[in-house]
């Protein structure tokens, strides 16, 4: 879904503002096309290379068993992948910036906007509360990568505004709740390309109630606060119930490859992306993220066509890929393990390739970045997936747990992926781990394994003791950037 070409991939320019993206406000916010402008302003820091069309891959991916680092990359990456992550790892840096950036710009919609008089009343809600649901999103973000953070709920418009101290992970997440439930009431349900509407907005908030539920429920560091994991597992299923039952803009793709196509750019289970286009001419208008998945040699899909090759950045681990079932249209069609060699100048396809798992380059890789529209250099582009229909449908399955409802819900998904259905007569602990582990393989590579992990306090029993990865550092919260600190007293 692209949003128009004023929400192309930024440049590197948007570091250069003010700490947290200060607007002058003495001649704005007078008329709908003012408000409307903002909060495309606000919206276009989504897809910035060093937010989700890159940077937020990177950094929730290479520490689970979805990918690893390939050999001679970033010492960064490395230390990522061997969850050994110290405050002064560069890739922090955005991660804890550039929601902020957001979170500004949101701010200045949710104050300003309310005071102009030209415009209509649903328009100005619509606003306001896709505005509010940014902000949600980016705390969301910004809590469950490193906990405590400050909170911002007015805009910034001084350098000594920055200075806030850490709020209690309970203040960011009521933040998050009260942004989502306001939200809920004032938006319409019209799809607009690149922007989240109140299908979104119930769905993203079923998901902060679920990661509540099952992080109490686990024990997993920080959530004490949590009173009832009951009462959460509650709210996550009605609030996910509207979307799986209560709406019928969105619903499953019954084609899993095109979910993914970034020609396609509306389509049922999109709830929400992170929309670009390539069709920009610098580095940073388009993001080379289906490059960071394809290995560096010209190659051919079996269907003939014609791949220039990535960067091999992200080798497919083998605990993810061997822990499909051989029959599993996600990993036979999702993840692309035969490719061919370029072939004559005939477009005749050489000798087989066989990509395997063992190989310490050349592995299988994901087919869900893929821009199907490239064919030369490295101007590529793929939307990223924020919220998708099958997402939430599980977290309605997880939230209801072994209930008829809850086993309706996981098998419509593993159904679309060629399987039967879940065994019967789970208890709630094993069912709520059977959804878990469908998560994934139905959103492997999409940025929510890491977080899946951390809110059922399974990354030393997963990462560790199952698939032997090293954990030298917190695995459950990110330290805060050294640099951040250092402009910060009270952090």
């Amino acid at each position: 879904m692209a949003l128009a070409t004023t929400l192309t991939l930024g440049c590197k320019k948007q570091l250069e503002e003010k700490p947290y993206g200060f607007l002058s406000t003495t001649n704005f916010y007078k008329t709908e096309a003012d408000a409307n402008s903002a909060l495309i302003y606000a919206y276009s820091i989504l897809p910035d290379l060093d937010y989700y069309s890159r940077n937020f891959i990177v950094l929730t991916e290479l520490p689970t068993e979805d990918v690893a680092a390939a050999s001679g990359k970033s010492a960064d990456e490395m230390l990522l992948d061997q969850l050994s992550v110290t405050a002064t790892n560069g890739i922090l840096a955005p991660a804890y910036q550039f929601p902020y950036v957001g979170i500004n710009r949101a701010n200045l919609v949710i104050k300003y906007v309310p005071n102009i008089t030209a415009i209509a009343a649903a328009s100005k809600n619509e606003i306001l509360g896709e505005a509010l649901t940014l902000r949600a999103l980016h705390y969301f973000n910004l809590v469950r990568l490193f906990g405590a953070v400050p909170l911002h709920t007015d805009p910034v418009d001084d350098i000594s505004q920055t200075n806030l101290k850490k709020s209690p992970m309970k203040d960011i997440y009521d933040q998050i709740i009260a942004d989502l439930t306001k939200a809920t009431g004032i938006m319409d349900q019209t799809v607009r390309m690149g922007r989240v509407n109140q299908v979104g907005a119930w769905g993203l908030l079923s998901k902060v109630y679920l990661t509540l539920a099952s992080a109490k429920a686990s024990g997993s560091p920080g959530y004490d606060f949590v009173t009832s994991a009951d009462d959460m597992y509650t709210n996550a299923k009605t609030w996910a119930d509207k979307v799986v039952n209560g709406q019928t803009v969105y619903g499953l793709d019954p084609n899993l490859v095109a979910i993914y196509d970034v020609n396609k750019k509306l389509g049922p289970e999109h709830l929400f992306d992170a929309s670009v286009d390539r069709l920009g001419v610098d580095e940073g208008q388009y993001s080379k993220l289906p490059l960071f998945f394809m290995p560096n040699l010209n190659f051919r899909l079996p269907n003939g066509t014609y791949v220039p090759g990535g960067f091999n950045e992200f080798l497919t681990e083998p605990g993810i890929y061997n822990s499909f079932d051989a029959a599993d249209k996600r990993k036979t069609q999702l993840i692309i393990s035969i490719i061919y060699d370029v072939g004559d100048a005939g477009g005749n396809k050489g000798p087989t390739q066989i990509l395997s798992i063992t190989d310490s380059y050349y592995r299988p890789f994901s087919n869900k970045f893929n821009d199907s529209g490239w064919q030369t250099g490295q101007q590529t582009s793929a939307n990223t997936p924020i919220l998708r229909f099958s997402d939430v449908l599980l977290v309605y399955a997880e939230a209801a747990g072994p209930t008829t409802d809850g086993y309706a819900a996981v098998n419509r998904i593993r159904a679309r992926a060629g399987l039967g259905n879940l065994p019967p007569g789970l208890s709630v602990t094993q069912f709520r781990d059977a959804v878990i582990q469908e998560r994934s393989w139905e959103l492997s590579f999409e940025g929510n394994r890491l977080f899946d992990l951390r809110r059922s306090h399974k990354m030393e029993s997963v990462l560790k003791d199952t698939y032997g990865k090293t954990i030298s550092g917190d695995p459950y919260y990110f330290p805060i950037p050294q640099a951040e600190v250092n402009k910060n007293p009270n952090l």
